[in-house]
């Protein structure tokens, strides 16, 4: 701005009884007076620091270059219709008035215009009052009851992760946000917001990531673009990082354990983060960590009603409800299924042996080269225990028989577990809709008959439904009549 002084004697101004009376009733705030061309002839220590400017570089220059748009705008027109006193407190009352500050900052300030005449020109002083707090305060209250209403409206995490990104930029200046969940001991899953897009979770090491000391810790992290180059310089962190300008995180904690974090970076010099912005972070962590706990919660019931826990593969149920969607669209369509139903051979060896844990081992060890085995498209399911299905759109048998040898020989590949090498093998069924039958419980048990008979014939085999696996399970259901009758019968004797 460039100095001019004001052209009358301001010791008169301050010499006036209602002038006083002004300064008096704004005691503790900001104290402006500037006359009818709206040039400032006084301005108190408050207001200069309030605007960031010397009395030198302010004295002289229009108030209006204080105020933000419209509400400068509407100075300018009243003062120049000479009915600016009339007006300017009434304006107070039904606009929100922003300051400019020499940085080009804008902050929230309440105005109380005082109109006095001397030597027959008018002056305005005007008190001022800062509302940052205010309205930092209400804003913080209404993110925490937007947050809240996201958790009983939000249907998934990720609707959830956008809704606090976009409530959050309300408080602070958010270009980069960031959730990071520890989903083991050493890794995490971060979910990256921006300004211009959402990007897709990625899962990460925790050593060597930014937030690792504050996983340690649970202290929240305040660096500046020194502080992360010394990091990587170091070897403290990973040289890929992309350094900002300004970075904080909040440890997201439930019950006293860490379950992740919330960050913040900023690659713009106007928009460094200070411990005011920390402060208001880590405030907030605590309830975003509890809409996180709670959304996580209900999703992971809903998982668990439709996939297995260790293995994360469907359910019986989810696998009936995909075969039976499959079956009605095929009737329309003429296309084929085959339903495949496997039991592993040495499963219960490993399990007695072994340990429970590394049956488990072996069970998602299974699991994912089944997963590898199949098309896109096919569904596996894991019923519990070591019993696996399979639903696959097939256009000929040699479509199966293809499939079922890639599954043969995927699992018979090496396996150790707890440094022992563990041999495995699975036996096969298949039943083929719809020549086998249209029903997901009949197709089901005609291949689960397959699959024993792969078992009499010496395990690590594949076999469809056909008369002769029927005539096989007759036979089998008779010799079991027969040895009951006979044990019954000794059982008499």
């Amino acid at each position: 701005m460039s100095l001019k002084k004001p052209r009358k004697n301001i010791y008169k101004i301050l010499d006036s009884a209602s002038h006083m009376k002004g300064i008096l009733n704004a005691v503790n705030e900001g104290v402006i007076t500037f006359n009818s061309k709206l040039r400032i002839v006084m301005i108190n220590r408050y207001a200069l620091n309030l605007w960031g400017y010397s009395r030198d570089q302010i004295l002289g220059e229009t108030i209006v270059n204080l105020l933000s748009k419209p509400y400068s705008d509407i100075i300018k027109k009243y003062s120049k219709r000479n009915i600016l006193s009339d007006k300017l407190n009434s304006l107070n009352k039904n606009l929100e008035i922003y300051g400019v500050r020499q940085n080009k900052e804008k902050f929230p300030v309440s105005l109380n215009f005082v109109e006095n005449k001397i030597e027959n020109e008018i002056y305005y002083t005007v008190a001022i009052t800062d509302l940052t707090s205010l309205v930092r305060n209400k804003n913080i209250q209404n993110c925490i009851l937007k947050i809240s209403n996201s958790v009983r409206v939000s249907t998934n995490i990720k609707e959830l992760y956008k809704d606090i990104f976009e409530n959050l930029s309300i408080l602070i200046p958010t270009e980069n946000f960031t959730i990071s969940l520890l989903v083991e001991d050493s890794y995490i899953e971060e979910y990256n917001y921006t300004t211009k897009k959402e990007v897709e979770s990625k899962r990460k090491k925790v050593k060597s990531n930014i937030i690792e000391p504050l996983l340690k810790s649970h202290e929240s992290l305040n660096y500046n673009q020194e502080e992360i180059e010394y990091l990587k310089e170091k070897n403290k962190l990973n040289k890929t990082f992309k350094t900002p300008k300004s970075y904080i995180a909040s440890p997201l904690i439930i019950s006293e354990n860490i379950i992740g974090a919330i960050s913040i970076k900023s690659f713009d010099n106007n928009n460094l983060y200070g411990d005011e912005h920390l402060t208001i972070l880590k405030f907030i962590s605590d309830q975003i960590a509890m809409a996180i706990d709670k959304v996580k919660s209900v999703e992971e019931m809903h998982y668990l009603a439709y996939y297995n826990k260790m293995t994360r593969l469907p359910n019986r149920t989810l696998f009936n409800d995909r075969a039976n969607i499959a079956f009605t669209n095929a009737k329309r369509t003429n296309d084929k299924y085959v339903i495949l139903f496997l039991d592993l051979d040495e499963f219960k060896i490993v399990n007695d042996t072994m340990g429970h844990s590394a049956g488990d081992e072996l069970l998602k060890i299974i699991s994912k080269r089944i997963v590898k085995s199949v098309r896109k498209g096919d569904t596996i399911s894991h019923w519990g225990g070591d019993e696996f299905t399979i639903l696959a759109k097939i256009e000929s048998t040699n479509d199966n028989k293809l499939l079922c040898e890639r599954i043969l020989n995927n699992i018979k590949e090496k396996i150790i577990i707890n440094r022992k090498r563990v041999n495995c093998t699975v036996s096969i069924g298949g039943a083929i809709f719809p020549n086998d039958g249209e029903n997901i419980d009949d197709l089901i048990q005609k291949a689960d008959m397959a699959m024993y008979v792969s078992k009499t014939l010496g395990k690590d085999k594949y076999t469809l439904y056909d008369d002769e696996v029927n005539k096989k399970m007759k036979e089998k259901i008779n010799l079991e009549i027969e040895v009951r009758k006979k044990l019954d019968q000794i059982k008499k004797s």
